[in-house]
């Protein structure tokens, strides 16, 4: 006797459709030329995608998360929520029961050609992370795989897709605009009506985390590092547990150098200065409400995002490493503000990620300079070292 098919279910930010939202047109985000797409072809596609050669790719990302073997039977039903869409990908938790526990995945999907090959260099990235010091904050690549899905008139289309760990009980989050000023509010999208705002010393943690991740990533042979990345793509993740919060990096599309390091230790000094420069200064660029108009953050953080950097280059140094974070520290706090504006100048556009950032760079660059050189020398500086912290 045969075991029955796995039940599928379908969901839409964690409600269950009806035959009113499978009608839909999936959103698209900020993308003007992504494909038409019905939610209900969406999901029999992503479902069509798993069930492939008896569930292979549920069964041996399972076992990639777990270390044990699930067979297909095994498979009892599988619940598929759309969660979200974006300029590159859509993305879905999967929660499949399986062995008689619940284990939830996220699935992002890329239809277009130009994003399908992002995804499938995302999927290089995650797989060059998981040996380092930052995996433990980076989603982990489970199950590469490529479906179907049909548009319009019926024809088959390709689509890239893949499996990787999914971090429960982590929200999306953005800054947001006060009338007239900076962006002051760290709104987290915690699937309450308004959301939960962070409070100062929070939103300093989560600053200081997002920090302390990225500095992780960096490939202290050739200075890779984790580029592009982007507050307004919810990109950075966080867990609000009391007046503590946990920080996850759930995107990592690709890894460049901006500035390679030299043999001489002043030439990996410009380095370091150089990624230390484009770190600060990303983080705190956002868009209004994840959506909205160009937003920066204020300076009062940056002494946050300076102790995540000097943690993460303590914890994550390898053996042959011949600098150190007090060494960096003392380099950088000799920067004034027109050096600091110097080295913005030779990044250019590499401080930018969206078009629209380009007309503010020039002031924002100078700005960051001045309320960079303030913060390294501001004087609360310190430490917090922990070689087996996993928030």
């Amino acid at each position: 006797m045969t075991a029955p098919e796995p039940a599928f279910a379908f969901f839409i930010d964690g409600k269950p459709v009806d035959d009113g939202a499978l009608s839909r047109l999936l959103p698209t985000g900020l993308s003007e030329d992504a494909p038409k797409i019905a939610y209900a072809d969406y999901f029999h596609a992503l479902a069509e995608a798993l069930r492939v050669r008896a569930f292979e790719p549920i069964r041996r990302s399972l076992h990639v998360l777990t270390g044990e073997s699930f067979p297909p039977d095994w498979v009892r039903e599988v619940h598929i929520d759309s969660v979200k869409h974006g300029a590159l990908y859509h993305v879905a938790k999967v929660t499949a029961s399986a062995g008689g526990r619940w284990i939830s995945m996220a699935m992002n999907s890329a239809v277009h050609p130009t994003r399908r090959a992002v995804l499938e260099r995302e999927w290089a990235t995650l797989q060059s992370l998981a040996g380092t010091a930052a995996a433990p904050y980076v989603p982990k690549g489970l199950y590469l795989g490529e479906g179907m899905w049909r548009d319009a008139t019926g024809e088959a289309r390709p689509f890239r897709f893949f499996l990787a760990r999914w971090f429960d009980g982590f929200h999306e989050w953005h800054l947001e605009k006060e009338e007239g000023g900076l962006a002051e509010i760290v709104r987290v999208w915690d699937g309450s009506a308004a959301g939960s705002v962070l409070t100062d010393e929070q939103a300093s943690q989560l600053m200081e985390q997002a920090a302390y991740i990225l500095t992780l990533a960096l490939d202290r042979s050739d200075f890779r590092h984790i580029h592009p990345w982007h507050h307004a793509a919810g990109d950075f993740v966080v867990s609000v547990q009391g007046q503590a919060v946990a920080v996850r990096l759930v995107a990592a599309r690709n890894l460049r150098v901006l500035v390679p390091p030299g043999p001489e230790r002043q030439e990996r000094l410009s380095a370091v200065a150089a990624f230390f420069f484009a770190l600060t200064f990303r983080l705190r660029l956002d868009r209004d409400r994840g959506t909205g108009h160009v937003v920066w953050a204020p300076g009062r953080w940056l002494a946050a995002v300076v102790r995540g950097f000097l943690r993460g280059w303590t914890v994550g140094a390898p053996p042959h490493e011949d600098l150190s974070a007090e060494e960096i520290l003392e380099a950088l706090r000799a920067f004034d503000p027109s050096d600091w504006h110097a080295v913005g100048g030779i990044l250019g556009d590499d401080l930018t990620v969206d078009p629209d950032e380009e007309p503010l760079l020039s002031r924002l660059v100078a700005d960051h300079a001045l309320d960079l050189h303030q913060s390294l020398c501001s004087g609360d500086l310190f430490l917090r070292i922990a070689k087996d912290e996993h928030q």
